[in-house]
């Protein structure tokens, strides 16, 4: 937990560690949270498009 805080610190976020083939794997589901298009049980934030 405390090197998860730390890394945050860091500007160093959990994708980060995984290795690159994860990484793609993940592009698309990743890509679908930033725009929006996921169905959660939480309130989400977006940051604002210039």
């Amino acid at each position: 937990v405390i090197q998860h805080e730390h890394d945050h610190l860091d500007g160093i976020l959990f994708v980060d560690h995984l290795n690159p083939l994860r990484k793609r794997l993940l592009q698309g589901r990743l890509r679908d949270i930033s725009k929006g298009r996921t169905d959660v049980k939480y309130k989400m934030r977006f940051p604002q498009v210039k």
